[in-house]
C-alpha cells in the first residue's frame, strides 16, 4: 500500500539477553554521523503513523497475517526497508514520474562482535610439554574486537575472576603468578560475544643454584679427589640451563655431572656460576672461592655400578656399590667409618652395597688420619654426608612390568596360537621406580637381543618361541615369553570338471562340452580355509559357492582362483580351457 505524509516510529519491546559474563539487553542505536538506525534482531518492531512529524497517532495493527505483523521482527541481517510502491510529490500529491519506490532504511543486527587477543612481552614466551604457557618477567595483552554492522560498543575483561572492567588500552601484567584472563565484547545494539579465555603464568623469579662440594676442608681447600656439583631449582617455568667458569675462563654449560677442575694449577681459584630459566630470568652470578690443594687429605665417594638420576632422585640398582676414599699425602689415613640409615658407624674396608630394601637410604662417613685429625663437614657435625646433584638415594631392586598384545585377528588350534602375515606383536612395559630404559626381544633362544621400536612381524613359518625383556634405568631386567606357530602359507587349491575333455588344441588346452560344470575346492591344514573366489575372463571376482555352469560353446575360458585362510594368507591358481559345441 502507499503511505502518504506519514511519520513512522518504532517502539522497543525489551527482551533480556544473558551473556556469559553479565546481562546485555537488546536495544536500538542511531549513528549520529551517518544517521543510520540499527535495530537488534531480537527486538519487536511496531509501526505508528501520524500526519505530523512530532508525535505518533495511530498504531498499524491490521494485517492479513497479523500474528506475524504486530509486532514484526526484522529477518535480514543488515539493511531492511519499509516501502511504499510509488513515490508521491508532497506538493502536487501526484505520483512522481518516472515512478520510484519510497524506501525507509533500518539495519538489523543479530550477530555478536568477534574478539581476539595478542599476548606479548619484550623477553620470552615458553610453552612446557603439557601445554602450560609462561611469560617472563611480564606480559602485555591487547584485546581486539570488531562488529560488521552496528559496531563495537564495549570490550569487558576480568583477571582471575575479579569484577569485569571496561577495556580501553593495552595492559601490562608484571606480578608473578598464574593468570586466567576472560573477555568478551558487546555491540551498539546489545549483542554480546561468547566469553573467551587465556591462561598463562608470569614468572619473574630467577632460578636458584646451590653448589655442593664433596671433599672440602674448613678453610675451603679441595683436592683433585673432591667433587663439585650443582643443585638447581626453578619451581615455575623450569630450569633452562646452568653455566659456570673458573677464574677468567670461558663460560661452560653444566651437564649434570661432576664439574671438571683437575686442569687447574694448585692455588687460589674462583668458581663463578649462575642459572637461567625457560623465560630467560637469570640468576645473579654467584662465586665460590677455594684453594686447590692437590696434596691435602680429603675424602671422596665413587659409585660403582648402575645409577640413574631423575626428578631429584638418584637410583641405585641392587648391584651398585658405594666406594669411600680417604687420602692424606702427609701422615696417611688411620681409619674410615660409615653409617647407613642412622645405624651405628662401622669401619670401612671395601666398597659396599646398600640394603636390599627398595626405597631411600642415607649414607654418612668420616675419616681419621694418623694424627687423629678427623674429617668434618662445614656444619661441624663430625661427619660428611654422601652428596650429589640430587638429594635422595633410592635403591631399585625390581625390573619393569611387561605386557604384550597381538595386533590383528588370531586363530587358536588346540591351545596353540597361530599368527599370520597380518599379525604384529606389540610390547609394553612400565617401571614405577627408576623408570623404563628399553624393551628388547629375541626369537627362538637367540642370544642377541633386538631393541624394540615398533610392533614386530614374524616372516618365517613354523613353531617359534618369542622372548622379550624389559630394562629399567639401573639395568634391572625382567623377561617374559610365549610360543606361537607362524602360518604364512595360503590354502591348497583344487579344481574339477564334471565331465571329461573331448579334445585338445594344438597348444595343449583341453576342450570340454559347453555343458561342463567347473568345481573348486581347497584345504588349509593350519588356520583353515576361509573362502575361495574366482574370476572368469577378467570379470570381477566372485565368491565360490557351488559348481560353476553356463559356459558358452566354442569359447576359451581363463579362470583365476584365489584361496584365503583365516589368517589372511592367500594362494592363487589359474586354469585355462575351451568349450566345444
Amino acid at each position: 500500500m502507499m503511505l502518504k505524509n506519514i511519520f513512522t516510529t518504532m517502539t522497543l519491546a525489551i527482551l533480556t539477553f544473558a551473556s556469559i559474563a553479565q546481562t546485555s539487553k537488546p536495544k536500538h542505536y542511531t549513528d549520529t554521523t551517518s544517521g543510520k538506525l540499527y535495530w537488534n534482531k531480537k527486538l519487536p518492531v511496531y509501526i505508528w503513523v501520524s500526519t505530523t512529524p512530532d508525535h505518533a497517532e495511530e498504531l498499524l495493527n491490521k494485517s492479513p497475517n497479523q500474528k506475524y505483523s504486530v509486532p514484526f521482527y526484522l529477518d535480514t541481517e543488515g539493511v531492511n526497508y519499509i516501502r511504499s510502491k510509488n513515490a508521491v510529490d508532497p506538493e502536487t500529491k501526484a505520483t512522481v514520474e518516472p515512478p520510484q519506490e519510497v524506501k525507509l532504511e533500518i539495519y538489523a543486527d543479530g550477530i555478536a562482535p568477534e574478539t581476539g587477543i595478542t599476548l606479548f612481552n619484550g623477553s620470552k614466551k615458553y610453552v612446557n610439554p603439557s601445554g602450560k604457557v609462561f611469560f617472563g618477567p611480564f606480559v602485555n595483552f591487547n584485546l581486539l574486537a570488531s562488529d560488521k554492522t552496528s559496531g563495537v560498543e564495549t570490550v569487558f575483561y576480568t583477571i582471575n575472576n575479579s569484577p569485569f572492567e571496561v577495556y580501553k588500552s593495552e595492559k601490562k601484567l608484571s606480578t608473578q603468578g598464574d593468570y586466567v584472563l576472560k573477555y568478551y565484547a558487546t555491540d551498539n545494539v546489545g549483542n554480546a560475544s561468547q566469553m573467551q579465555q587465556e591462561s598463562f603464568t608470569v614468572d619473574n623469579t630467577p632460578p636458584f643454584t646451590n653448589l655442593n662440594v664433596n671433599g672440602i676442608t674448613d678453610d675451603k681447600a679441595i683436592s683433585f679427589t673432591s667433587k663439585l656439583y650443582f643443585n638447581t631449582e626453578d619451581s615455575i617455568s623450569g630450569l633452562k640451563g646452568t653455566f659456570y667458569k673458573f677464574d677468567d675462563g670461558a663460560l661452560q654449560p653444566y651437564d649434570g655431572k661432576s664439574i671438571p677442575f683437575v686442569f687447574l694449577p694448585e692455588g687460589k681459584h674462583t668458581l663463578f656460576y649462575y642459572s637461567t630459566d625457560n623465560v630467560n630470568n637469570q640468576e645473579k652470578e654467584k662465586r665460590f672461592d677455594f684453594f686447590l690443594d692437590k696434596s691435602s687429605p680429603l675424602m671422596a665417594t665413587d659409585i660403582l655400578g648402575d645409577r640413574y638420576i631423575a626428578n631429584n632422585t638418584i637410583y641405585f640398582s641392587g648391584k651398585t656399590k658405594l666406594k669411600l676414599t680417604a687420602i692424606d699425602n702427609k701422615v696417611g689415613v688411620k681409619e674410615v667409618k660409615y653409617s647407613i640409615d642412622n645405624q651405628p658407624f662401622v669401619s670401612y674396608a671395601n666398597p659396599f652395597y646398600l640394603p636390599s630394601i627398595s626405597g631411600i637410604h642415607n649414607i654418612r662417613y668420616y675419616s681419621i688420619d694418623n694424627l687423629n685429625n678427623q674429617t668434618t663437614s662445614l656444619a661441624g657435625v663430625g661427619y660428611e654426608e654422601f652428596k650429589h646433584n640430587v638429594s635422595k638415594v633410592y635403591v631399585d631392586l625390581t625390573g619393569p612390568n611387561l605386557q604384550h598384545e597381538i595386533i590383528g585377528d588370531i586363530v587358536t588350534r588346540r591351545d596353540t596360537m597361530l599368527l599370520g602375515p597380518n599379525n604384529f606383536i606389540q610390547l609394553k612395559a612400565t617401571d614405577p621406580e627408576s623408570g623404563l630404559q628399553k624393551i628388547t626381544y629375541s626369537f627362538d633362544g637367540k642370544l642377541i637381543e633386538n631393541e624394540y621400536t615398533k610392533p614386530i612381524k614374524m616372516t618365517e613359518k613354523g613353531v617359534h618361541k618369542f622372548e622379550y625383556f624389559g630394562y629399567d634405568n639401573v639395568n634391572n631386567r625382567n623377561v617374559a615369553s610365549f610360543v606361537f606357530v607362524s602360518d604364512i602359507e595360503g590354502p591348497e587349491l583344487f579344481n574339477f570338471f564334471t565331465v571329461g575333455s573331448i579334445n585338445t588344441t594344438k597348444q595343449g588346452v583341453e576342450i570340454y562340452p559347453s555343458s561342463v560344470g567347473f568345481t573348486l575346492a581347497g584345504t588349509d591344514t593350519m588356520a583353515g580355509l576361509k573362502s575361495i573366489t574366482y574370476s572368469i575372463n577378467g570379470q570381477a571376482p566372485k565368491i565360490y559357492l557351488n559348481t560353476i555352469n553356463g559356459f558358452k560353446a566354442n569359447t576359451k575360458y581363463q579362470v583365476k582362483i584365489t584361496g584365503t585362510d583365516y589368517l589372511g594368507n592367500q594362494s592363487f591358481k589359474e586354469v585355462t580351457f575351451m568349450t566345444g559345441k
